[in-house]
């Protein structure tokens, strides 16, 4: 009686030793995917991975990783990688990205481009009347310096 309690309790480690070789961040990526309430198949598709990927007993790659926090970025990535806190982001960090803001500063970085743009325009010339011989007004700056 006693060694079959001891076979038992082998195979019942062996067992739990089998299903803790899937990647603890691929289990915390299922688990989000059932949350989701969508087909597995619908969430491989939509994140760009076949279903043994993320079923598979290896690791996770950074291109999966990468692949999934693209397509979700509303989950908390101290909770994919560390298991702790929420899955989902706070709601304020959520909001600090807001369409709004995100035009303001692609205004600020169009009108930095523009600006820098002007810059090569001018360093241009400058460059091209040096090669014609020109003055630029470097000597005089030069000299004043």
């Amino acid at each position: 009686m006693i060694e079959t309690r001891c076979n038992i309790t082998k195979d019942f480690a062996t067992m739990d030793k089998k299903e803790q070789k899937i990647s603890p961040i691929k289990q915390r990526i299922l688990y989000f995917a059932d949350s989701l309430g969508i087909s597995k198949r619908e969430f491989y598709t939509k994140i760009g991975v076949s279903r043994g990927t993320l079923e598979s007993n290896t690791g996770i790659t950074e291109d999966i990783l990468a692949k999934f926090i693209a397509i979700f970025p509303e989950i908390d990535l101290y909770w994919l990688i560390l298991g702790e806190g929420n899955m989902y982001r706070a709601s304020n960090v959520m909001t600090e990205a807001s369409p709004p803001d995100r035009d303001k500063y692609v205004q600020l970085l169009e009108s930095k481009v523009e600006d820098q743009q002007k810059i090569i325009d001018l360093l241009e010339e400058k460059v091209e009347a040096l090669m014609m011989g020109g003055n630029t007004g470097i000597e005089t700056e030069a000299a004043a310096g």
